[in-house]
């Protein structure tokens, strides 16, 4: 999925997203699903010359900002692992 964004930019993702877009050039993206309801946004500010990640969740594997004014976004592909390795509550009694 490209999308074209403010000040001539493109962000491309693997998976499909949901992106909010300030005036200024500030991006709030979703990765879209639903079964957990709104996951924490991927926060860029963005201006003509740069691109700058102000809150990255944990569901983003790593974002690469290239000279071209593209955006790439990888997703984990096991965004919630619930399971656990070490027991964490030990019962007493």
């Amino acid at each position: 999925m490209i999308t074209m964004v403010s000040h001539g930019w493109r962000v491309h993702s693997e998976k499909r997203v949901r992106i909010y877009q300030e005036e200024d050039g500030n991006l709030a993206i979703f990765l879209d699903m639903k079964e957990f309801g709104d996951p924490a946004p991927l926060l860029i500010d963005l201006t003509d010359q740069s691109a700058i990640i102000a809150s990255m969740p944990h569901l983003v594997e790593k974002v690469e900002v290239k000279l071209a004014k593209e955006i790439v976004i990888t997703w984990n592909t096991e965004p919630f692992n619930l399971s656990a390795t070490e027991g964490i509550y030990e019962d007493t009694k």
